[in-house]
Formats: C-alpha cells, structure tokens, sequence
C-alpha cells in the first residue's frame, strides 16, 4: 500500500475530502499519526476498531483535542491524512474470540432472583456486609434506577428488601465504625449523574447507624465531579479514619484525593490532599502493596488513560504516585480493579477487567478480558493473562471448589447476547499454579456490572451474587440509541433479573 488517496476515496462523500494536491505515502502520513494521535495519548492500532468505526472516531477525537486546547490544532488536509490511513489499513471486522469456555462436570449453577425485578436494571454495585447482625447474610445493593441505596438480608433463607436512602447515582459503599460508637455506618460515593460529562454533581455521604437497622444521611462532600468510589482508611498513621476519594469525572474533570482527618469533633474535621487530576478513575482501594506495614492506595484509570497507578505511602500523610501499568491503546475500556494475593506468596497482587465499548464503536472487542499483574516486589508487577471475555466487567476472587487454591469469577456486561456460546458470567478455575480454565456460568440477564462471593444458603460453599444492568436501555433512555442493539434481546416491557444469586451446585476439588 503506497497510496492513500486510493484507500480513501469511498470515503469522500462522507468525510467531504477534496482532491489532495499529490496523494502521500504511509511513510508520509505515519509522523502525523504519531504526532496528532500521540498527543493525548497512546498511539491505537489501526486493528482495535473495524474499518467503519474509524472515521467518526477521528472526527470525535479532533473534536476533543480543540476542545481541551480552545483551538483547531490540526488542518482538514492532516484530518484526512490520518483518517484514511486508518480506513485503509483497519480490518473490515475484528477477529471473534473462539468459544474456549469448558463445560461444568455435573450439575450447574442455579439461579434465582432475590428482592425486586426492574423494567430497567441498573444495579451499580453489591456489597457483602454485616451492618445489622439480625440476619444470616446482608448485601448493600446500589440501585441506580431507583436513585436507592438497598438492603438485603436473608434469614433462613427468606430474603427482606429495605430502602436505606435516597441517592442520585450510588455506585460504591463501605461498611465501618466511622465514629467509633460500636455500630456500623455506610460511607457511600455518589456518582451524581451517568453520562461522563464534567459537571460538578458527585456527592460523598455518610449512612450513620443511629439504632439497629436506621440510619441518618449526612453529607460529607460535594461540589466534585462524578464520584467513583471512596474509603476510609488511617493513610497518616495517627489513629484516626482518613478518607481517599475517586472521582471519575468526565471531560477534562477527575481526580483523586485523601481528606486528613483532624479529629476535632466525633467524624473529624477534614484537609484535602490532592494526588492526581485526571478523568477516568475507576477506583481508589487502600493496599499494602510493598509490605512495609503502611497502607498504600492503588488506582484503575479509564478514559484515554488506561493505567493502574499507585500512590505509595512514605509516611507522616504522603504519598507518592508511580505507575504501575498501561494499556496498550486507549481503547482498552478498563473497567474493574481488585487487590488480592492470587498466588497466595504473602503480598498483593492485581486482577483487572477491560470490557467498555460505550464510548466509541460498541461491539465487544476481542480484547476484552480479565487478566492479573504479579507483584514481584520492588512495585515491579508482571502481567499475567487469565482468559478474554467480551465486555468483561468485574471481577472477583475466592476458592469456589474448595481445593485451597483461589478463581475468579467475571461478568460481562456487553457481548453478543443473542449467541448461545456467550456468557454473562463466567468461573476461571485456578489449576493451583495460576493457570486459568473459563466455565460459562449463565448467559442471563445480559448485563452484569457487579460480583460478589458469599455462602447465601449455609452449605459451606461459596455461591454468586450479581448485579445486573442493563446499559443498551439506559443509553437510550438518556436519548443516546445504543449502536450495538441488535445484540441484546427484545424486551416487550418486561420484568427483568436486577439481583441474583448463582448458588454453587457443590463444587469439589478433583
């Protein structure tokens, strides 16, 4: 291919490219690829979108870069350049992933539906918690489509559904003793609103135990842009409850940020230390990841960031950020981060999941997985592949077959629902030597956002609760029609899956 001008030209009409003057070459075009496309960000690959998707997409990020700068910083003739080197060199389609799920020996997973269903299932976030200690097992459920943060308890098997606040997008909870009065509140991040624009709506607020089971809503924090998630944790060593905050943002808004806790009355009075200001983070979980006792912070960036980032705890309240990893483009879609010691050798390693497509070409993409970083100490981290999965978006771990050794169970939550061979939620099994064999769990409801493992029914093994979403109807439902629409089955207005148990059919070593 020498001539870019000829890949170009059935574009034309679309993109209104006049007749260049003299047609350039790749070795021409290639500089201002990297020059332009390089600005923001890594430079993608022309194989991580279909042929298709390319020409908009360029016109969206040129769009973006004005924006950022106030002005045009690249020409018509440059736009056309690097859009017709990637419609020239981009595949008609992606590569599918192979069906690589093994099939379960016996019998499968179960699942059943516990609290309400929803026209609209929007369940950001489940949590395991003992918050009340009436009841055999609790879940916090983060309804986004009610505006409700839920309680769920089960006694003997008979699940209560329970209201605990009203909350405009609540996406993440922690369950602790904030004022040291020996019952637990809800520390809760509130997203503010869905569409990742930057305005300045996210909100932090405390859920305080005032007697077994109520709770009174106290607002910590506002003026921020989209709330991610938020922690209490003493990052100064002092004692006292500090409080580490994502805000995801949108835009050219995001950051993360601790607020000291200076303990001048029973939930402290707060400094705000700033650590990074950018859009796109996912999470802010406290870790000790160099084992020298003090708590250090781990990040997940989204948007074109694609990165984990550490911010490493020196002592007396600083903390340093380094990163630890990138993704390869900034199409990569990460979407989850958990710290765990999958190998079990006495420090913390990483599993994350990659798996949005909501903001540019919206099929599921082969790249799509969950994968592990292995600390290999020293803040060096190996990666590690688990499996890919379309749209994969969460990820948690446990021993689910009892042999010692700890899986990952994942979701996805955009795939091409309409094949039988693709799964909603799908078990890694760890061999004991962390290498991965994928089990398809359920391929219903399409749409899983959130994981947890816990024994719902008393018979010593781990079963699954999930939170269902479903983004194709709230995308449109905020007058965004879903591109990839045709993957996801009709709904007729029907009630659908909002929080379910996968109960583990007794799972045995071999």
């Amino acid at each position: 291919m020498t001539n870019l001008h000829r890949l170009a030209c059935g574009l034309a009409a679309a993109l209104l490219i006049t007749s260049p003057a003299r047609s350039k070459t790749v070795e021409e075009v290639v500089p201002l690829v990297n020059q332009y496309c390089g600005a923001c960000h890594a430079v993608p690959r022309p194989d991580v979108q279909p042929k298709r998707a390319w020409p908009a997409l360029i016109r969206i990020m040129a769009g973006i870069m004005q924006e950022r700068t106030g002005k045009a910083n690249i020409t018509e003739e440059k736009l056309n350049d690097i859009t017709a080197f990637y419609y020239g060199t981009a595949p008609d389609e992606l590569t599918p992933l192979p069906y690589s799920e093994v099939p379960l020996a016996g019998k499968g997973f179960v699942a059943r539906d516990i609290g309400a269903k929803s026209k609209l299932p929007f369940v950001t976030n489940v949590n395991v918690v003992k918050l009340t200690g009436k009841a055999d097992v609790e879940l916090l459920a983060c309804d986004g489509e009610t505006k409700e943060l839920k309680l769920l308890a089960s006694t003997r098997g008979k699940w209560k559904e329970t209201t605990l606040a009203k909350v405009d997008v609540p996406v993440h909870t922690q369950v602790l003793d904030i004022d040291g009065d020996k019952d637990m509140d809800i520390l809760l991040a509130d997203l503010g609103q869905l569409p990742p624009l930057n305005a300045l709506v996210g909100k932090l607020w405390l859920l305080r135990q005032t007697s077994p089971g109520k709770f009174s809503k106290e607002l910590l924090l506002e003026g921020m842009g989209r709330t991610s998630d938020a922690q209490a944790v003493d990052l100064d060593g002092d004692g006292d409850l500090d409080i580490a905050v994502a805000v995801f943002g949108g835009g050219d808004v995001g950051e993360v940020f601790w607020l000291e806790n200076r303990g001048e009355d029973s939930i402290g009075k707060y400094t705000r230390h700033q650590l990074l200001k950018l859009s796109g983070t996912i999470n802010v979980t406290p870790a000790d990841l160099d084992g020298d006792g003090r708590v250090d912070l781990v990040s997940l960036l989204a948007q074109e960031h694609e990165a984990i980032v550490a911010f490493v705890n020196k002592g007396d309240g600083k903390l340093e950020p380094g990163t630890i990893a990138r993704g390869p483009h900034p199409m990569y879609g990460s979407t989850s981060l958990t710290t765990t010691d999958l190998d079990q050798d006495g420090d913390i390693d990483l599993v994350f999941t990659n798996g949005d497509a909501f903001d540019a070409q919206t099929d599921p993409k082969p790249y799509h997985g969950v994968q592990w970083l292995e600390n290999k100490g020293d803040f060096k981290f190996e990666f590690r592949e688990v499996g890919r999965l379309y749209g994969a978006s969460t990820a948690t771990v446990g021993d689910l077959d009892n042999d010692g050794d700890l899986d990952i169970v994942a979701g996805s939550w955009v795939n091409f629902w309409n094949d039988p061979k693709r799964y909603a939620v799908v078990w890694y099994e760890n061999d004991g030597k962390q290498n991965f064999t994928a089990h398809g769990l359920v391929t219903r409801p399409p749409g899983i956002a959130s994981l947890k493992l816990v024994d719902v029914n008393g018979d010593g093994a781990l079963d699954i609760v999930a939170g269902a979403i479903r983004m194709d109807l709230l995308l449109t439902s905020m007058g965004s029609p879903y591109l990839a629409a045709r993957h996801f089955p009709p709904v007729d207005g029907k009630l659908m899956s909002r929080i379910l148990v996968l109960e583990n059919p007794g799972l045995k070593a071999k």
